[in-house]
Parts: C-alpha cells; structure tokens; sequence
C-alpha cells in the first residue's frame, strides 16, 4: 500500500530521502551523485536561507520501501519580489509509477494550498544559488556537468500527465576551446578596454579578502540584476557564503571580474567539472574519497560557466568578450578542453546572442513547470 510521510527536518529523519536517489540510479551509468555529506548540510539549513522559512520533506512509501520523494516550500523574498503566492517543489524523484508520483505531489500540494499559495513552480533550486532548475527535457546523452540537474525522460512525461505545463526552459551550450574565436575576441575586447576605459583582473579566491570580493560581486550582480528575474538578488552574506564553496571547486584566475577605474562593472564564474571524480567516489569524501578529489583535480577537461553579469551602463561594450578572453587563457592553461555555459533563461536573448556568437552550441534544455493551486 502506498502512503506518504512528511519526515523530521534531522539527519535521521531525512536519510530516506537523501538515500532514495542512489537505488533509483544505481544502474544509470550517467547518473553523479552529490557530495552527500553537503548536501545534508545545507537540506538541513546550514547556510542556506532558502530553507529558513517554510517547507517540508515528503517520501512515499510501498509497505516500507521508499518510492519516491519531494521537497515543498515557500520563498517569500521572492513572492515579495513578485508579489504572487506562489510555492516551489524540488528534488523529485521517483521509480517509474505514476501512482508513486502522484502520491508525493499530492502531499506537496496540499500543503502548499494549507500556506495559502496560488501557485507552484518547480523543480527549482533547493538553495539561493541558480546553479541548477528544472528537468532535463532534452539532452540524455551523458552525464550532467558539475550542479546541473539529471532525471530520465519519463519525469517529464509524469509532470504533464499530473497537470503540470511548462513554465520556462532555461539552455546549455557547449563550446570546444578550438572553436572559440580567440584572435578576434583579443582584439575587440582590447579596443574596447582602451575606448570605454576598463580593465580585466583575474581572481584567485584564496589571495584576496573574502568580504572585499563578496562586496564587489554584489554590487555587480545587484546592479545587473534582471527586474524579470525569478531569482532574489543574493547579499553580501549569501555571496560570502558561496564564495567559501567555490574554494572546494573552482581554481585560481576562474573568477575573473571587469573594472572601471576601482569600480566592479563585470563578474564571470567558472569551475571545472567536479563529476567525473563525484562519480568516481560515489558522492562521498570519506574515507578516500578526498583523496581522489585532490589528485584527480588536474585532469579535469570541462569546466562550466555558471555566472555572467555585467552593470548596465557598461553592456553592449564588449565588457563580456574582453572577461570571456581572460577566462579562456586562464582555462586553456588548467588544460580544459571544453566550457558548458549553463544555465540560459529562454528569455534572456542578449547572454543567448552572446554565447552563440563565441562559438556555443545549445544541446541541453532544462524545463521548469507550472500548476496553479485550485
């Protein structure tokens, strides 16, 4: 019989949940796990203000197997934003039985509409961050790269089939570095450092104060922040936060940034591809774990673009091409041999032009969908 349970918000209580994904995909060759240990830690609140306010775990159950699972929740910074009641789920995961998927979303649901939302966007992020959203809708041939999600296509044909549609697709690109028009690029983004009066830094992380490099990122993405967004523009603290993360991931000259003068106009983040080694270790640092994690860092080859802003007054003058250059001789220097830009909001036609213009080609659709609360 199936029944669904909302689980205590401890480690005891959620390791069900967390513990579900690695027996639906033990057999997937293109499924990475989490870092699991992390992934606790912030599911529990740990520096992650999304699960500050209102949520809750549910997990269904055959007799006593777990079946399938589901986060619920409520971003009220983002409703403020946006003025809307609206609710997110994330994390769901499921064997392949509409009924099992259906019993957890019911649970969802209903208590979405107990806290009074109209609405309910989902998979989102179960954190601050936007480095991952959706389903994957199209692109299952090989594993996701570092934060982006992954599930088999039936997940999508569940959510049509409870009732969901489609609410946005967000895109990766792909670009190998061959394919990167560098000579060109050099040269636009040179004339145009000397024409608007800009310069490019790199930034290594680990040589430069944090709360220094904390406030200049979010005076940048701030300022650059979409009004259309469905994201809430993270402070100093969620950036200082995240920066302590991206010193597990990301490598020095990775994070390079834009200067008028001493002012931060522009901001571009990436790390290498974490989940060759994630899969390697199974998700798991301990006991040896850390160790594949330090030697094998080096033969890294993709990295992932997952942050791009530049403030407004200064778009449209090659800010992005001049940044991508700096990335792309710091990159090529680790030996990556190809950048995932992800993810794309479909509505964000600029970052679209420029990753196609710089040689990237989209094979990768994350799709978020949408049910209104009757």
């Amino acid at each position: 019989m199936i029944h669904v349970k909302a689980l205590e918000k401890t480690q005891k209580g959620i390791r069900d949940f967390l513990d579900l994904p690695y027996r639906l995909y033990r057999k997937d060759p293109n499924w990475v796990p989490p870092l699991y240990a992390a992934q606790s830690r912030s599911l529990l609140g740990e520096n992650n203000p999304l699960l500050v306010g209102e949520h809750q775990f549910f997990i269904a159950y055959e007799d006593e197997r777990p079946v399938s699972r589901v986060l619920a929740g409520i971003d009220r910074r983002l409703n403020e934003r946006l003025d809307e009641q609206r609710g997110y789920i994330s994390l769901f995961e499921t064997e392949e039985n509409i009924d099992y998927a259906r019993a957890v979303l019911d649970a969802a649901l209903d208590y979405l509409r107990g806290l009074g939302m109209k609405r309910v966007i989902g998979p989102n992020t179960p954190g601050f961050n936007d480095f991952s959203k959706g389903l994957l809708a199209e692109g299952f041939d090989g594993a996701p790269v570092l934060f982006n999600p992954y599930n088999p296509p039936f997940y999508n044909d569940f959510f049509k089939e409870y009732g969901f549609a489609k609410h946005r697709d967000h895109y990766a690109y792909w670009l190998l570095l061959g394919d990167f028009p560098e000579d060109e690029f050099r040269k636009l983004g040179e004339m145009a450092q000397k024409r608007f009066q800009f310069h490019i830094k790199s930034v290594d992380p680990r040589r430069i104060d944090h709360q220094v490099l904390s406030d200049q990122m979010a005076r940048v993405i701030n300022e650059a922040f979409p009004a259309d967004w469905e994201l809430v523009p993270p402070t100093k603290g969620d950036i200082a936060s995240e920066i302590k993360n991206f010193l597990n991931y990301t490598e020095p000259g990775l994070i390079v940034m834009a200067y008028a003068n001493e002012r931060p106009i522009g901001l571009m983040v990436t790390f290498p591809d974490y989940n060759l080694l994630l899969k390697t270790n199974q998700g798991r640092l301990f006991p040896f774990g850390w160790l594949t994690m330090l030697i094998g860092r080096k033969s890294l080859r993709v990295a992932r673009c997952s942050m791009l802003f530049v403030s407004p007054d200064y778009q449209n003058k090659a800010v992005t091409v001049a940044m991508a250059v700096a990335a792309h001789q710091n990159i090529r220097k680790l030996g990556i041999k190809a950048i995932e830009a992800s993810t794309i909001d479909e509505t964000n036609i600029p970052s679209i032009l420029s990753a196609e213009r710089m040689g990237a080609k989209r094979y990768r659709v994350y799709r978020q969908y949408a049910k209104e609360l009757l």
